[in-house]
């Protein structure tokens, strides 16, 4: 009896979190501590430059109450399906968070720490509640938020996801992560590009040499990739991992026509991971690690495939090389195999891995950027609801590398068992708490935009590799 609690707790804690969105009464309200601050700041402002004419943007006025602001509604003539509002915070703790109250429910949504300046706050999961009119309430803890004027985007994407859906993957798991609750269900094809065979020693204990640890860990995490996605009715048959090597990726175009070795080892040949595919999609015979083989792959898979819709790592926002540059190729890759795609771009490394922020099942909004302007045609939450949330919850947990390993888990807490540095867990950077969301956030661009997103990624890349 007790380990059947001990599985379900965690299933039982995030319906918990995520019960405000079924549109139930709130709960009795608890003391909201606004913390004191000297004057109003500019701060770190959020750099989103928004194209004009692809959002409705109107104007609410915050007006100051003893708990935080408040705003009315104002009247939409255009259908949204996704909303933004921008409020201005400081004085700002380390857990700042705001509870978004109407008449009818309640959603808490959770800040970056010591947030200052403009921050983007995302009301897509209460769309049902909010009408011309109703009144919204923002009861702030661990921050303040600025009265007056602020601005409100709301998003029509008018996105079909009845169509074809091509999920590019960095690394096993990365679909899962990013759009588990997008892909469930839909004509989608999952191409994850490296086997993952780098990060941690999970299995030093039993596979002490580098080279072959990680050649292990390749494929055990390829066979996942092409199977864990059955969790959400994609069958495997439809999923492809293509092989390359984990962490090479920047690498591998310095020089796109040099052959790149493993990390941690001699092997040149992506087909020992290739042979974790069931379906042929692509050959699984022997091919070299480069660049240009890569890109040759995906013009491949997006010749194949026909994509609608293709849902990638946002190469600005996005902080792991590996996610970053397999945008690049599949940009490049674009450009031989022609067609016109709309293009939903994620992160999955984002504020040093911290983001999003707060607990599993609250909503997600736009991870904090200050580095340099960022051109946004559109913003898309996708909603994902309790059962689905389980469910990427579980598929989450079947990765093996997102999970203990075999000797973790056998030993348990024997003291003198050495341990990797995040045994068990770093709740902080835990996917387990990060994936699980009310929605799924994407950027989402036309070809010409997703193009220039990449372009000028590049080009922000090349200069600040200059010397100076």
């Amino acid at each position: 009896m007790c380990r059947r609690v001990e599985r379900i707790a965690p299933v039982i804690m995030l319906l918990a979190c995520a019960a405000p969105l079924l549109g139930q009464q709130p709960p009795p309200q608890p003391t909201v501590n606004v913390p004191p601050a000297a004057t109003p700041a500019s701060g770190t402002d959020d750099r989103y430059r928004f194209a004009a004419g692809m959002s409705d943007e109107q104007e609410v006025a915050l007006e100051r109450t003893p708990a935080g602001v408040r705003f009315t509604w104002p009247r939409t003539s255009k259908s949204w399906d996704t909303a933004l509002l921008g409020i201005r915070s400081w004085g700002a703790e380390a857990e700042p968070w705001v509870e978004i109250t109407t008449p009818a429910a309640m959603v808490r949504h959770y800040m970056d720490p010591n947030a200052l300046g403009l921050r983007w706050l995302n009301l897509t999961a209460m769309r049902e509640q909010l009408r011309d009119g109703t009144s919204v309430e923002l009861r702030t803890h661990g921050v303040t938020i600025e009265a007056g004027r602020a601005a409100l985007r709301l998003f029509d994407n008018d996105l079909d996801l009845r169509g074809t859906i091509l999920i590019l993957a960095p690394h096993p798991d990365d679909a899962e992560i990013a759009a588990f609750g997008l892909y469930a269900g839909r004509k989608a094809t999952i191409v994850t590009v490296t086997s993952g065979n780098a990060g941690d020693f999970n299995y030093r204990a039993d596979l002490s040499d580098p080279a072959e640890h990680y050649l292990w860990k390749g494929y055990l995490r390829a066979v996942d990739s092409v199977t864990v996605p059955w969790q959400g009715e994609i069958p495997p048959d439809r999923c492809f991992n293509l092989g390359y090597f984990d962490a090479r990726l920047a690498t591998m175009r310095q020089a796109p026509e040099q052959v790149v070795p493993e990390l941690y080892g001699p092997n040149q040949d992506v087909a020992p991971y290739r042979r974790a595919n069931i379906g042929r999609l692509l050959s699984v015979d022997s091919r070299t690690n480069t660049w240009n083989h890569l890109v040759e792959d995906l013009a491949d898979v997006l010749r194949k495939v026909k994509p609608d819709v293709v849902v990638m790592p946002h190469p600005w926002l996005d902080t792991h090389l590996d996610h970053e540059y397999t945008s690049v190729a599949a940009i490049e890759a674009l450009e031989k195999a022609g067609g016109n795609p709309r293009f939903l771009l994620y992160t999955n490394h984002a504020f040093e891995n911290r983001y999003p922020f707060g607990p599993a099942g609250t909503p997600v909004s736009l991870p904090p950027w200050s580095s340099a302007d960022l051109a946004v045609e559109r913003i898309y939450a996708h909603p994902v609801g309790l059962e689905l949330q389980r469910r990427k919850l579980y598929a989450l947990e079947s990765m093996h590398d997102l999970r203990p390993s075999p000797e973790e888990q056998r030993t348990c807490d024997l003291p003198g068992v050495a341990r990797r540095p995040d045994y068990p867990r770093v709740q902080a950077v835990d996917y387990l708490r990060r994936g699980p969301r009310s929605e799924e956030l994407f950027f989402v661009y036309s070809r010409d935009g997703a193009k220039e997103v990449v372009r000028s990624f590049l080009a922000r890349a090349a200069a600040q590799s200059e010397p100076r």
